[in-house]
C-alpha cells in the first residue's frame, strides 16, 4: 500500500492534491472554489484551472460546464487516491510542509 501511495505522489503535483482535496472538502462550483484556492495560496487561477482539467481527464473529479452548471465532485477513483493519501486532511497538511 505504501509503494501506490509514494507512485501517486509522484504522479499528482501539489496542485492537483490541493484541489482534489478542495473539491472534497467543498460542495460548490470548481470555479468558486478555484477562486478561492487561488486567492489564499497566491497559486495563478489559469495553473489551478489547468490542473483541475487534468484531474477531470484522469476520471478523479467531475464537474459542470457553462451550459451544465453543477458542483464539482470526486469520483470514485479520486476518493480511492485521498483513502490512499491518508485522508483528506493529511493530503492538505502534506501540500504546506
Amino acid at each position: 500500500m505504501e509503494d501506490l501511495r509514494r507512485l501517486l505522489l509522484r504522479t499528482l503535483n501539489d496542485n492537483q492534491l490541493l484541489i482534489l482535496s478542495g473539491v472534497a472538502a467543498n460542495n460548490r462550483p470548481l470555479t468558486g472554489l478555484l477562486i478561492n484556492l487561488s486567492r489564499e495560496t497566491g497559486i495563478p487561477l489559469s495553473t489551478l484551472k489547468l490542473n483541475a482539467r487534468i484531474l477531470r481527464e484522469l476520471n478523479l473529479i467531475s464537474y459542470g460546464s457553462v451550459g451544465e452548471r453543477r458542483h464539482a465532485e470526486v469520483e470514485p477513483v479520486g476518493a480511492l487516491v485521498l483513502r490512499l493519501m491518508g485522508a483528506t486532511e493529511q493530503a492538505k497538511i502534506r501540500l504546506y510542509d
